[in-house]
């Protein structure tokens, strides 16, 4: 797993992003025509957003050789943000672990996965992003894709929050920067493109789950 957000070059024939297989990762949804904002300003214009089971990745339309990926373990919040202050258009809004904090004085084992990045021009240093916006074309879009990140997310807890307690990455329009971010939509309305509880069941993190549980309430 990488800390933060990292290059992607390698496509399938199709042009979708190469999954890893063989630890189950499966793409969970497809959204087209998204653009990409990292950090304060840089913008990659519209390309394909694909969610899969364990991370994001963005792949240009226009450049086969430009894409990013995030892993959801490094995703430290995710919403929806509509407060044309924040940004001039709805997007989904999201911050992201970078490992620099951890890592500042040891090797950093993922340096070829974060060199620099060449944006509009600009070289931009992926270490240093913490933030991220995906901007798809279609607004009505927004409510559905940040339940299919909710869901994602949930299949890649953080081990120490969990130690802690609930994960505190997703956030209600109450709770974040003063009312700029929303929160979920009623799920129940939501025609999701991943199964979940079959998700949950294939994980092996989650078998023996039920089974503890039961002991527990036998003793």
């Amino acid at each position: 797993m990488a800390w933060g957000l990292c290059l992607v070059t390698e496509r399938t024939e199709s042009g979708a992003p190469v999954v890893d297989a063989e630890n189950d990762e499966r793409v969970a949804h497809i959204q087209p025509d998204v653009e990409i904002v990292l950090g304060d300003g840089h913008v990659d214009h519209f390309g394909t957003l694909y969610v899969t089971t364990r991370r994001l990745v963005w792949l240009s339309n226009e450049d086969t050789q430009k894409g990013y990926g995030v892993d959801f373990i490094a995703l430290t919040m995710h919403a929806i943000s509509r407060d044309i202050e924040a940004y001039p258009e709805p997007c989904i809004y999201t911050q992201i672990d970078n490992g620099r904090e951890e890592d500042e004085f040891e090797e950093d084992d993922d340096a070829e996965e974060s060199l620099p990045a060449e944006s509009n021009g600009s070289v931009i240093d992926l270490s240093l992003i913490t933030e991220m916006r995906l901007v798809p074309k279609d607004i009505s879009v927004l409510d559905h894709l940040f339940q299919v990140l909710r869901d994602c997310a949930l299949l890649n807890p953080d081990a120490e929050v969990e130690q802690e307690g609930e994960a505190d990455w997703v956030f209600d329009e109450d709770e974040v920067m003063g009312n700029i971010i929303g929160a979920a939509p009623d799920s129940s309305n939501v025609d999701r493109n991943i199964d979940l509880a079959e998700l949950l069941h294939q994980d092996s993190r989650f078998e023996d789950a039920e089974e503890e549980d039961s002991d527990e309430k036998g003793s």
